[in-house]
């Protein structure tokens, strides 16, 4: 499994889907929902005044990003009410994000869900939080998933320079407590050593 990690925003990021989420309780779109439906020209919001979207948990919305951002598609899940939202519900919530993925055939995926704002969650965390859930899937019994697809996904996360080293700080823990289960290369910004790869480093 390839995680790569960006110090810019989620809508340029070169990959097939961009997975954020939203609250059944916070109104507006906050985050990198909100971000997105701004790109989008208020799409998603329109689809909230229309009910077309409620929030509810698992809830889900796939959007073609038609250019208007890197990404393919945008895969927007309900995380139900703010209160509710924690990294055991997000633990749980891997399998379901899990299937949704492999129907869609993708490869790469761009994670950015909420936190801090509203929550008790923090994005390092979060990343690990999510690395770890995925990584179990390999050993839930019921769902069809194929251990060389988990393997080869690409993973980015890209919260803006501001929590860059929280979100490394997090994938190197998961990559720690992983190692024995999935081997796990870590890609970061060049910049940030000698070693390169494609403009990146591991």
């Amino acid at each position: 499994m390839d995680v790569i990690l960006s110090k810019e925003k989620v809508d340029i990021q070169e990959c097939d889907v961009l997975v954020t989420g939203f609250f059944k309780d916070i109104r507006p779109l906050k985050g990198s929902s909100g971000w997105i439906d701004w790109r989008l020209n208020g799409m998603l919001s329109k689809f909230l005044v229309e009910k077309k979207l409620i929030g509810d948990w698992k809830e889900a919305i796939l959007i073609p990003s038609q250019g208007r951002v890197t990404p393919r598609m945008i895969l927007l899940i309900g995380l139900g009410e703010v209160r509710e939202y924690s990294y055991l519900r997000l633990r749980d919530l891997s399998p379901h994000l899990l299937e949704t993925l492999k129907k869609l055939d993708a490869s790469s995926v761009c994670f950015s869900l909420p936190y801090e704002e509203n929550t008790s969650v923090d994005c390092g965390k979060l990343a690990e939080v999510l690395i770890e859930g995925i990584t179990d899937c390999l050993d839930i019994r019921g769902y069809s998933f194929d251990p060389t697809w988990i393997e080869n996904l690409r993973l980015y996360f890209a919260e803006g320079r501001d929590h860059f080293y929280e979100l490394l700080l997090g994938v190197q823990t998961a990559k720690s407590i992983l190692e024995e289960r999935i081997p796990i290369r870590i890609f970061t910004p060049s910049e940030d050593t000698a070693d390169t790869n494609s403009g990146m480093r591991t």
